[in-house]
């Protein structure tokens, strides 16, 4: 049978990319894309599927580690291009039907993108290491363009939330399991002046703070997915999950993500139901008390001795010492690559500060970190993207309300709350320094956006 000519230049367009990346990644990479356009192949029909592929980042990034450690760093690079061709094959077979996609936050998003570029045009003095720390910054921005263009119905956003839930989940019961059988962790993940935590869980992540802030994003949409269930066995199912995931969460022992949770869960009350804040206060307390070791974390980090252990060499002297880094380069900062985040730290990098070179050290905030690395311009653009994320999903929230969707509305509540849990995190740690959740939050920075462009399509309809 003869392809007609879309199909034709599809399969040929595909051909050629596999053709290039083999080329230039060697043998052992043409079987990791092959892998990834059998995938694809799969998943033509329902390109939500192929987003659910992407939910499940932490289980496909340790499993490439174990099997295809060559693949570790380039799969997710691969499977973006992947995506983008899937979109272009469902705008060709499709464009009649769906149009290009749109929403409030595009600009914003563009925005920071382009603002960000222009601070290492104009402010870069390795452009090796420059290039290489503006794409750690803004590539996986790019998720969010892509995705809201693939899902475009209820039923797309609901199954993507479902496997994200489920995977989540499972390294949630992972981590309790990791908990009772008192896994053995780091003597750094603790500071040597506290007692009492004998454990943190991070299931197969390398670090109990990103589990935490994966687990931010879990519960709120996890708890969303029971309350909007249609029988009880999926209502438990997810309240289950939601259990082991608010466990875990607490077994990472992550001061920053706790904080980021309580924000995400105070956003979620007051989306859902005021009247349920003084509970929820109530039960947060019930928790200190009777969890020693959660009080007794949360007590020594507001007592003396936290404070001038981490002065001497924890957060808060990394904290001194970017401002102060700052106050020397305040426009646009010292270059993209330079300081605080992964990219620095792996080429050893100096700044100069009053004639004198200092090295660069691991910046526990990536608001600070991205302001000493952009600058004042650099910081202002990725604070107005966040706060866009968060002020869009009010709308989406509102517009769900005005239509009576009230499935939409809590789904979009769950996402809204775990984006705003996530970056409040940031504040405390380089959260968006890992491509798993940088990844995810934009993921579902676009869900969000879909469920506004659904409700707004409903709307029109009613």
């Amino acid at each position: 049978m003869i392809l007609k000519g879309k199909y034709a230049f599809i399969i040929v367009f595909i051909g050629i990319i596999t053709g290039f990346l083999a080329g230039m990644w060697g043998p052992v990479a043409l079987l990791g894309v092959a892998a990834f356009l059998t995938a694809l192949a799969l998943v033509l029909t329902k390109p939500e599927t192929a987003v659910c592929f992407l939910v499940s980042y932490a289980v496909l990034d340790w499993g490439l580690r174990l099997v295809v450690p060559a693949m570790a760093s380039l799969w997710d690079e691969a499977y973006l291009l992947a995506l983008v061709l899937l979109w272009i094959f469902k705008w060709i077979v499709n464009r009649k039907e769906e149009g290009f996609q749109t929403a409030p936050l595009d600009l914003p998003v563009i925005i920071y993108i382009v603002t960000m570029t222009v601070v290492l045009i104009l402010n870069c003095q390795d452009y090796r290491i420059g290039v290489e720390g503006l794409r750690a910054t803004i590539q996986y921005t790019l998720w969010y363009f892509v995705v809201l263009q693939l899902v475009t119905s209820p039923k797309s956003v609901r199954l993507v939330m479902v496997i994200f839930a489920l995977v989540t989940g499972a390294m949630a019961l992972h981590g309790v399991i990791q908990f009772i059988l008192g896994v053995e962790m780091p003597a750094t993940w603790v500071d040597q002046n506290e007692a009492g935590v004998r454990t943190r869980v991070f299931s197969i992540l390398t670090s109990p703070n990103i589990f935490g802030s994966l687990l931010t994003v879990g519960v709120p949409v996890t708890v969303a997915l029971a309350l909007t269930a249609k029988k009880k066995r999926g209502m438990l199912i997810f309240g289950g999950l939601a259990f082991f995931e608010l466990s875990s969460l607490v077994f990472t022992f992550s001061r920053g993500a706790w904080i980021g949770f309580a924000v995400a869960a105070l956003i979620y009350i007051l989306f859902k139901d005021k009247r349920l804040l003084i509970p929820g206060i109530i039960l947060a307390l019930i928790l200190i008390v009777a969890v020693p070791s959660v009080s007794n974390r949360i007590t020594y980090m507001l007592s003396p001795e936290y404070i001038q252990s981490s002065l001497k060499g924890g957060r808060l002297v990394r904290w001194q010492q970017g401002l102060e880094i700052l106050s020397f380069y305040p426009l646009m900062g010292v270059g993209f690559g330079q300081f605080g985040g992964a990219v620095a730290m792996n080429h050893r990098a100096k700044v100069m500060i009053n004639a004198t070179y200092v090295d660069t050290v691991y910046m526990d905030n990536y608001f600070l970190k991205t302001a000493v690395e952009s600058g004042i311009v650099g910081f202002i653009a990725f604070s107005l993207v966040m706060y866009c994320v968060i002020i869009n999903g009010h709308r989406t929230v509102v517009r769900c309300t005005e239509n009576k969707d009230k499935v939409l509305r809590e789904l979009s509540i769950g996402m809204t709350a775990g984006l705003t849990g996530v970056i409040v995190h940031n504040f405390f740690e380089n959260i968006f320094e890992t491509p798993l959740m940088s990844s995810v939050f934009w993921v579902f920075a676009a869900l969000v956006m879909a469920v506004y462009n659904i409700s707004c399509k409903g709307q029109a309809r009613g």
